[in-house]
């Protein structure tokens, strides 16, 4: 787990690179730039704007199944 004090700032900066996504997409990104991880999603919640988001980041998204 990650404090949201500690991602706050980190949220902020993919916004004003104008990268827009919803808070839970934000959190995702920071949290795993924070921790050096990839985002892990299932397939039902593939979100395609925070998969293009994260992959302009340089960061690594995985689809797992059940």
């Amino acid at each position: 787990m990650v404090s949201l004090r500690r991602l706050g700032w980190p949220m902020a900066e993919v916004l004003s690179g104008g990268l827009r996504l919803n808070l839970l997409s934000l959190e995702a990104i920071a949290a795993a730039q924070a921790i050096d991880a990839d985002i892990c999603l299932a397939p039902a919640d593939r979100n395609e704007m925070l998969v293009d988001a994260a992959r302009t980041l340089g960061l690594t998204v995985r689809t797992f199944r059940d």
